[in-house]
């Protein structure tokens, strides 16, 4: 390796890990916004909106000013790729909405962990749209992946907002943004592979605020702007950095390393939400938990590694 390549996969690496930062501490700052609140009533809805706002605030003028920008080529193929981004826009919005409603009822690290077993709902999907054929390996890593999900969902816990309780209901929110997003990657490759990252972010962001607004009028929602200070800081933190930034970040990192490379940081991005909810929430982890954390782990291993050469007489 050239001394080039060296720092190419180095630069890669650290703007990889700087942007799952932004997404793991996404979980336990949503999880300090709704206890925030206090006795202010704070709309999940409205909320959402806020942050689908700021985050397109963040990415348009990114977006606009790249130079191998997209948003010429979609003029020219819109008749040909709207059905597609509009389904990924309402993927995007059902799983950003119910992973931040799931935070008001359950832990950051049940949500995170919940949300991201989406690799074992991917496989499933892609199997059902013969995309992908099941394998010994592929079948065990599901099997481990749901009597994780199950494991979790029935154990108890709790941190500095709650303690000892089930969370189920937040645990399920957490579950189904998971699968939204699972059908978002099986589905959203072909236009990926069309326009960049930044551009595609941008639009799921811009698609989202259109998606919400009907949903705020549907559910009377309680638009202000009288929120606590603390509110509005979560709200611009989670929208900014993990809307925005880790999105370019994330996009920069792309052109430096191989995706398969990139795949393994889903793992950091669950182990370190943990890790922030350890040390910020005070969260306590039983051990039923652990075991479910190293069942979707290891499950997740299984379905996302490459498959070999031997694997493929496997095949079913």
């Amino acid at each position: 390796m050239t001394d080039t390549d060296t720092k190419k996969t180095f630069v890669g690496l650290l703007f990889a890990f700087l942007a799952t930062m932004c997404w793991a501490s996404n979980y336990p700052v949503n999880r300090l916004i709704f206890n925030a609140a206090g006795n202010v009533e704070l709309d999940e809805l409205w909320a959402s909106w806020i942050k689908f706002f700021l985050g397109a605030v963040v990415l348009l003028p990114v977006s606009i000013t790249a130079k191998n920008g997209s948003w010429g080529m979609f003029r020219k193929e819109w008749k040909q790729d709207w059905k597609m981004f509009l389904f990924l826009c309402v993927c995007i919005v059902c799983e950003g909405v119910l992973c931040f409603i799931s935070l008001k009822y359950t832990t950051s690290a049940r949500s995170s962990l919940m949300a991201n077993t989406s690799p074992v709902f991917t496989l499933l999907f892609s199997v059902l749209a013969a995309r992908e054929m099941l394998n010994k390996r592929k079948v065990i890593g599901i099997l481990l992946g749901l009597a994780g999900i199950i494991l979790a969902a029935t154990s108890k816990g709790g941190d500095m907002f709650s303690d000892g309780i089930s969370m189920i209901w937040g645990d399920l929110l957490a579950l189904s943004s998971g699968i939204f997003w699972a059908l978002f990657t099986v589905f959203g490759g072909v236009v990926a592979s069309r326009y960049n990252g930044v551009f595609c972010t941008t639009f799921y962001r811009i698609g989202g605020l259109l998606l919400l607004l009907p949903l705020l009028w549907i559910a009377d929602s309680n638009i202000t702007l009288n929120l606590p200070f603390a509110v509005w800081c979560g709200l611009f933190y989670t929208s900014i950095f993990s809307g925005g930034i880790a999105v370019w970040l994330w996009s920069i990192a792309q052109k430096h390393i191989e995706p398969g490379i990139l795949g393994t940081f889903g793992y950091m991005s669950a182990f370190c939400a943990t890790a922030f909810s350890l040390i910020f929430l005070r969260e306590k982890l039983t051990w039923n938990f652990v075991l479910a954390f190293i069942f979707i782990i290891v499950g997740m291993t299984l379905v996302i590694k490459r498959q070999k050469a031997s694997d493929a007489d496997e095949a079913h």
